[in-house]
């Protein structure tokens, strides 16, 4: 299980969303992508992404579960949808 969370320094949703990555690292791989670097910019486009903050979630075969795209999910919806 993997969770990508997608951020930018100026965004006022994002210090929630990497806080709940963090939350979440002891139970998946969390990722962290700065959408202001190039190589943030190069994997947010791989998935549409285009508001911050945003969280993909994939399986172990790298395939997507869910995105949430401009919101920071709570935990709890993370959990349910990737059943963690």
């Amino acid at each position: 299980m993997r969770i990508k969370i997608f951020w930018q320094k100026n965004c006022p949703r994002c210090p929630e969303a990497k806080n709940v990555g963090k939350q979440l690292e002891k139970e998946a791989e969390v990722q962290y992508f700065d959408v202001d670097s190039v190589d943030g910019l190069a994997e947010a486009s791989y998935y549409d992404i285009v508001s911050t903050p945003s969280t993909v979630a994939l399986d172990d075969n790298d395939n997507e579960i869910k995105i949430w795209r401009g919101n920071a999910p709570p935990m709890e919806e993370i959990r349910k949808e990737v059943k963690i």
